[in-house]
């Protein structure tokens, strides 16, 4: 009787561990956005994947971008300047549902911060020169959504969009893709 005791307990206790495994994927990956307004900045999409016992898990994301843009025009014969320096960070969160062993779909949602900065100039065909500088900054809701493949247990393929808008001085949408491979443990 103890020998069937402990070899329930013991059936138990193994395959108990299997049931309440969790998987957790983290991945890196290329994000690129269009300001309006402005031109592609560029940077890295950091993502984190908590997967409970259900087809329903939480996604992390975190991206980072940064761009300049330098631009020398006449306007009749007056010569315009103008340099700026983007850098925008964004944190989300949200819900994943896995449709199968190898694809899910993921929401997200939180903020983004979106820092501008540089100065401009414009010399006058009469001779005459005038300047200013730019610096601001601006956190807003942001948005995101894409898709997951698992193509084998332990690799991830992450391709998603991610959107907000940005108000410096005026709105600016900020519209973006990300792409990353990620390992799954």
């Amino acid at each position: 009787m103890k020998k069937i005791t402990l070899a329930i307990l013991l059936t138990a206790g193994m395959s108990s561990g299997a049931v309440l495994a969790d998987d957790h994927t983290f991945s890196v990956g290329y994000a690129q956005s269009k300001v309006q307004d402005f031109k592609n900045i560029r940077g890295v999409n950091l993502q984190y994947r908590y997967e409970f016992d259900s087809p329903v898990s939480i996604v992390g994301s975190f991206t980072w971008m940064k761009g300049d843009e330098s631009v020398s025009e006449y306007d009749e014969q007056d010569l315009i300047s103008s340099q700026v320096d983007v850098d925008y960070y964004s944190l989300m969160a949200g819900p994943a549902y896995r449709v199968n062993d190898y694809v899910s779909f993921y929401a997200l949602g939180g903020v983004a911060h979106t820092k501008a900065s540089g100065s401009y100039r414009v010399d006058y065909d009469d001779g005459f020169t005038e300047g200013g500088s730019l610096d601001g900054k601006s956190t807003n809701f942001a948005w995101g959504a894409g898709i997951i493949v698992n193509p084998m247990t332990n690799l991830s393929i992450t391709a998603g969009y991610e959107g907000t808008k940005a108000n410096l001085d005026g709105n600016h949408s900020i519209n973006g893709f990300n792409v990353g491979v990620g390992y799954r443990f």
